[in-house]
């Protein structure tokens, strides 16, 4: 092999090497900053615990009021809800970050992480860690517990593959759309009220089975904003219930592949805004 070609091979590898390093100083700078004022990040932690459990109790309440909602019991509903927060805290801890898109732009310190020989994204990922989200975690891990007592499953191999997958594939969703909106930032100069609205979308309707939307809902959040693959088909599957899911039982299996497809087409959407925010910037 000559000294070009293994030159050309070994250019990623250092390149990704580099950038592992650096992400790892970014990361624990951060994290020190993050933990020097210890009040601060604790009252963060709960105030995301008293948030999410607030929704959580929300839907106990409406699903003891009234069940069973369309078929589906409390225990079942439970786990949508868990892949649902699994997924997001997963989301919020590695990539929330994405969210302060809009705060950066408006303090102009965006353009900082384009003039460093890094790439922006991870800058942007980095710059700051956000401890106060182990909260999303926390209560996440606590609702699953609770689901798995309430189910009677035999919790097999290939269901824990399927909870794993689903929760992966609703994280990388949530990223997807996120990036997606981040992109439309750059090249129009949007707010933050895109994510509030993304969030709220997540928060009313991610945790409840989409049969209970009216069908157009069913096609929007299947087809148009894939909200369903986040959680609802995950849970279909696990439960057995994939005869029972809106417009064909193959969706079920399709959230990893839905995820990479939304992911693929929101980093395209990124770069272009990236591009559109360099022209005008």
């Amino acid at each position: 092999m000559s000294a070009a070609v293994q030159s050309t091979i070994a250019a990623p590898s250092r390149r990704l090497l580099r950038n592992w390093r650096a992400t790892r100083v970014m990361v624990a700078a951060t994290l020190r900053g993050e933990l020097a004022d210890r009040w601060d990040w604790m009252i963060g932690i709960l105030n995301g615990i008293t948030y999410q459990v607030t929704i959580l109790l929300f839907a106990t309440v409406v699903l003891v009021r009234f069940p069973p909602l369309a078929g589906w019991t409390v225990g079942e509903i439970l786990l949508i809800a868990s892949i649902r927060l699994l997924a997001h805290a997963v989301y919020v801890i590695f990539f929330g970050n994405v969210y302060f898109v809009p705060n950066l732009l408006q303090q102009e310190r965006f353009d900082t992480f384009r003039v460093r020989p890094m790439p922006v994204f991870l800058q942007l990922c980095t710059h700051r860690t956000p401890v106060y989200r182990l909260s999303d975690l926390a209560v996440a891990l606590g609702s699953l517990i609770l689901c798995v007592q309430l189910l009677d499953l035999s919790w097999t191999l290939p269901r824990v593959v399927g909870l794993l997958l689903g929760v992966l594939g609703g994280a990388l969703i949530e990223l997807a759309l996120a990036l997606h909106i981040a992109g439309l930032v750059l090249r129009f100069r949007g707010s933050s009220a895109w994510y509030f609205l993304l969030d709220s979308a997540l928060t009313n309707f991610g945790n409840y089975p989409l049969v209970i939307l009216p069908q157009i809902m069913q096609a929007i959040f299947t087809f148009c904003v894939p909200l369903g693959f986040v959680a609802y088909y995950p849970a279909a599957l696990i439960l057995g219930r994939s005869g029972e899911v809106p417009f064909s039982p193959a969706l079920v299996y399709l959230s990893p592949v839905v995820a990479a497809l939304w992911l693929y087409s929101a980093v395209l959407g990124w770069r272009a805004g990236l591009r559109a925010h360099a022209r005008h910037g």
